[in-house]
């Protein structure tokens, strides 16, 4: 990747160093002060006449005024189209690459004066530059007025790669007239495309009094970090006829660099493809393989037999290649169904071997990085899905023999609670799963089509509810219209003893291309523990397992779904508290352990019972109504009293009381109507220990 060139900026001010000066503004980017110094010279003789001294005489006074000038400019210079100004603006830069950014300070006084620099982020930005890192470097060159940097001209001094953290508050001396050309490589460092990253430059004059506000000047430098997007696309015209030795395939990829908010041109990018087990390039690529669009280039093609790499292509923003070759199988090794052949797109995105930025985009999502330089991650496309070429997807087909082809999408997680009923729905759970027939035959008009659901039987206390199963065909399948279609009942038939569900029984003109079935399924519970085991804090899951085989020559391998029913529902946790002074302040922590609470007569404790619906917020979890805590006054009656008014309910949000805690017969006891998911109802209360108890504990 290249970088552009950028803004830079001009701050020029003129400072006042003196006392009982005066200052003229000036225009907005520059302020300038002059300051007169009178030097009063005044001359005396003493003499004799023969050996008497004579009367000393004072000569007239000569005046020396000198008119002293303190000022000086800070300007950003990199061409950014409004240079020379305070600010170098949108300097591109690749993520963990470097930000490369130019200044020009000059004495612009009339005597010399030095100056103290200092480098430091700014906060509010998308990401900070590294500059303790020893590649965030200083480099400058000082000139005498007038002078011309370039080549043939010799500067003052200068200094090359100097650490940030040395040339941070190092103080550089100029005569009058004399500049500095600062040059700052800033390394970045976690940036991601479209990040934003600001460095302030300061310069503080060492002669102009500190209450002059424009004693230091400052230059912002800002970059963007700006990478290519490679959109990579792989299809296969047909399917290759495994009976002839002859018969081909074309295989046709195109790399694509899509236009972002954040785009560069790729340069000197790696393009590389390896065949999968079973198949040979079947003819040789050449020039006329490759297409370029955009003002792409090709660059240098290697192959083999089995795969090829293109080295040195550059694709321009928008720009395109695209990459035509036949394949056959091999005579020598079996070729797997629905294979997948995946291309690597490689990107140093600076070009500078040294810098950890190496880019690897590829459908493969196994193999790629492009999480560490994108905000958004992409998605690779390996079930038939074509992606569009323009937002950096990438996908690849299942290269197969024949052209059928099944999916089994949508595993679902529901949560459910301790007890349903086994006949009324209300309280149950149902699970979805979608059948895609992606191929391009009618899927079960020949052959029988049909699923199972397994349940693994972790819990005895979850289980499918018997004749809820239901198919549902839609024949447009997702990109259809959203039109209601109905839900067919469904029976199994046991085969090999197991409960076998024929979809070909109720759909017997089978799933066109493209078309769906959702099977829907209850689940109910009875008496199913919160935890198993039960004194633990496992949480109790069911998993059922959906598989759907396919039948006939050909028939495609579909892999199985797991859904899972999580048991949620309402822990229980007392705990208490010492309140040593009775005045209805706990001075221990609450504590739920088993271990004994130290107390004393006449001593209160404050019993706190927290109701927790654990189930997840919505819309997977549910509320839970009709909640009642109690606690039995014989639980302490007869070694505390309780304590007159102490019993209070508190709920966290959305959870509603419906009756405060209070003495209720022979407990206190509270009601909470509702205690929405992942609630808190408490309730507390406190009693104080008896001093005159007559029964020995």
């Amino acid at each position: 990747m290249k970088s552009n060139t950028f803004k830079y900026s001009l701050i020029a001010v003129g400072v006042t160093a003196a006392l009982g000066i005066t200052t003229t503004a000036m225009a907005a980017t520059s302020v300038s002060s002059d300051t007169t110094v009178d030097i009063r010279n005044v001359a005396t003789a003493s003499y004799s006449v023969g050996t008497v001294a004579q009367t000393p005489v004072t000569s007239n006074t000569v005046t020396v005024r000198v008119s002293e000038k303190l000022s000086f400019s800070l300007v950003s210079n990199n061409p950014d189209g409004n240079s020379p100004d305070d600010s170098n603006v949108n300097e591109e830069v690749a993520p963990n690459g470097f930000a490369v950014f130019q200044h020009t300070l000059t004495n612009t006084g009339n005597r010399s004066d030095s100056y103290t620099l200092k480098l430091e982020n700014v906060t509010g930005d998308d990401t900070d530059y590294d500059l303790t890192a020893s590649a965030s470097t200083v480099s400058y060159s000082i000139y005498n007025e007038g002078q011309v940097p370039g080549a043939g001209v010799t500067p003052v001094s200068s200094e090359s790669g100097i650490p940030v953290s040395t040339a941070n508050n190092q103080t550089i001396t100029l005569e009058k007239g004399q500049f500095i050309k600062f040059t700052i490589n800033a390394k970045t460092n976690g940036n991601k495309g479209g990040n934003k990253q600001n460095l302030k430059l300061s310069a503080t004059s060492t002669l102009i009094p500190a209450t002059i506000p424009t004693k230091t000047l400052v230059n912002t430098d800002d970059s963007v970090t700006k990478l290519p997007t490679f959109s990579i696309i792989k299809t296969f015209n047909k399917a290759l006829d495994l009976n002839n030795d002859n018969d081909t395939s074309t295989y046709t990829i195109v790399v694509k660099n899509p236009t972002t908010t954040y785009s560069a041109n790729a340069t000197d990018i790696t393009i590389t493809d390896n065949l999968p087990t079973g198949l040979l390039i079947a003819s040789a690529l050449t020039t006329n393989s490759i297409v370029v669009a955009g003002n792409a280039t090709k660059g240098t093609l290697s192959q083999t037999s089995k795969g090829f790499e293109l080295t040195g292509v550059n694709i321009p923003t928008s720009g395109s290649i695209t990459i035509n070759f036949t394949v056959k199988k091999d005579p020598a090794a079996a070729l797997a169904n629905n294979a997948l052949n995946h291309v690597k797109v490689t990107d140093d995105l600076d070009n500078i071997p040294a810098t950890d930025n190496t880019l690897i985009d590829s459908t493969d999502s196994t193999v790629e990085n492009v999480s560490r330089f994108y905000l958004v991650d992409d998605t690779d496309f390996t079930n038939g899905t074509v992606a569009t070429g323009n937002d950096g997807n990438d996908s690849t087909q299942p290269f197969t023999t024949i052209k059928r082809n099944l999916t089994l999408t949508n595993p679902t997680t529901k949560e459910i609670a301790p007890s349903t009923s086994t006949t009324d729905a209300v309280g149950q759970v149902t699970h979805q799963t979608i059948i895609t027939n992606t191929g391009k035959d009618i899927e079960g008009k020949d052959n029988q089509l049909t699923f199972t659901i397994t349940d693994s039987n972790k819990s005895n206390a979850v289980n499918l509810v018997p004749n809820s199963v239901t198919i549902v065909y839609d024949p447009d399948g997702p990109a259809g219209p959203l039109v209601p279609q109905t839900a067919i009942s469904i029976a199994p038939t046991v085969v090999n003893g197991v409960n076998t569900y024929n979809i070909t029984s109720k759909l017997t003109a089978g799933l066109a291309p493209n078309s769906t079935v959702t099977i829907n399924y209850n689940v109910s519970s009875s008496n199913a523990p919160l935890f198993t085991p039960e004194n633990s804090t496992t949480a109790t899951t069911e998993s059922t397992v959906v598989t759907v085989t396919a039948a006939g020559t050909g028939a495609p391998t579909v892999p199985s779904i797991t859904d899972t029913t999580n048991v949620k529902g309402l822990t229980l946790v007392k705990s208490q508290g010492l309140d040593a002074n009775c005045d209805n302040v706990v001075d221990t922590t609450f504590s739920s352990s088993s271990d004994p609470l130290a107390a004393l007569p006449g001593q209160c404790v404050i019993y706190q019972i927290a109701a927790f619906n654990n189930s997840s917020a919505a819309p997977l979890g549910f509320s839970i109504t009709g909640l009642t805590i109690s606690d039995l006054l014989s639980n302490f009656s007869d070694k505390a009293d309780y304590r007159d008014g102490t019993a209070a309910t508190t709920v966290t949000a959305n959870s509603t009381i419906n009756t405060q805690a209070a003495i209720n017969g022979n407990a206190i006891s509270t009601n909470i109507s509702t205690l929405a998911p992942q609630g808190t109802g408490t309730m507390k209360f406190a009693v104080k220990i008896k001093n005159n108890r007559t029964v020995a504990p």
